[in-house]
């Protein structure tokens, strides 16, 4: 697989942006509640335009050839204006192992540190194996107890770490 190009997101990418949620979100269905179903499409795509319209928002995307294969994006932590919260880190599933989450979660870290952020924030959710050991491995710590989130009917956990310049 070639090298995706990373770029900033903009909003005619929305409607990629929400189907590689949508994807994301299919793989849940491995460990969720049985009867899970994921929130509606328009939920995502009104979500995703609201993010994307708030102010300090940062999101970026990975593209193969005319796909788009991956993305992330921060925006400022609500009530902590030292952080930036990691609102969505998503790699469709042939990326996965890549080393392509990594690098857009480093180039997440790096916008936050060039935005002024000294920490990183993020919450998945708790039956997530395969992102929570991602996240650790990334240096992240879990901080307070499991909180279920009604929109997504999944119990979420929230992790930490400090903001840290790219090499």
């Amino acid at each position: 697989m070639d090298e995706p190009l990373l770029r900033p997101a903009t909003l005619a990418d929305v409607s990629e942006l929400v189907e590689t949620v949508r994807q994301g979100f299919e793989t849940y269905r491995e460990w969720a509640p049985r009867g899970w179903e994921p929130p509606e499409l328009e939920l995502h795509i009104a979500g995703i335009r609201g993010r994307m319209a708030e102010r300090g928002c940062w999101c970026e995307v990975a593209e193969a050839g005319s796909e788009l294969v991956g993305q992330a994006g921060t925006v400022p932590a609500r009530g902590a204006p030292h952080a930036a919260h990691v609102w969505m880190l998503f790699v469709r599933q042939p990326w996965w192992g890549s080393g392509l989450a990594a690098r857009l979660l480093e180039r997440a870290d790096a916008a936050a540190v060039a935005a002024g952020r000294t920490e990183l924030r993020l919450q998945t959710p708790s039956e997530h194996a395969r992102a929570r050991t991602f996240y650790e491995r990334e240096g992240f710590e879990r901080r307070g107890d499991p909180l279920y989130e009604p929109m997504l009917g999944l119990v979420l956990v929230s992790y930490r770490r400090p903001a840290r310049a790219a090499p």
